[in-house]
């Protein structure tokens, strides 16, 4: 979005249907995250065995291997580069 003092960067995702998706960091936060698991970002996915072998190989570190939830469907939980969790999540078969 800009430079300087309070400039964001913005990033934006299309979707198939719906509504898009926007990230924006805060010009307030900085560094690493204290407090990891207050906000859980889920992604879901349609294969998520691949999804999960796709991320290992570019080195993402994994918090939680995937696991099942009976009746919900499978997970797994990844962080970012400033320790925030993400998971990616399948829901159907």
């Amino acid at each position: 979005m800009g430079e300087g003092k309070g400039a964001a960067n913005l990033y934006g995702f299309t979707m198939k249907s719906g509504s898009p998706l926007y990230i924006v960091d805060h010009s307030d936060i900085k560094g690493k995250a204290k407090q990891p698991k207050r906000i859980i970002f889920n992604l879901e996915v349609d294969k998520i065995d691949s999804e999960v072998a796709r991320l290992k190989r570019k080195k993402v570190k994994v918090i939680a291997p995937k696991y099942h939830i009976e009746g919900y469907g499978y997970i797994a939980t990844f962080a970012d580069i400033d320790g925030n969790y993400f998971q990616l999540v399948q829901v159907r078969a």
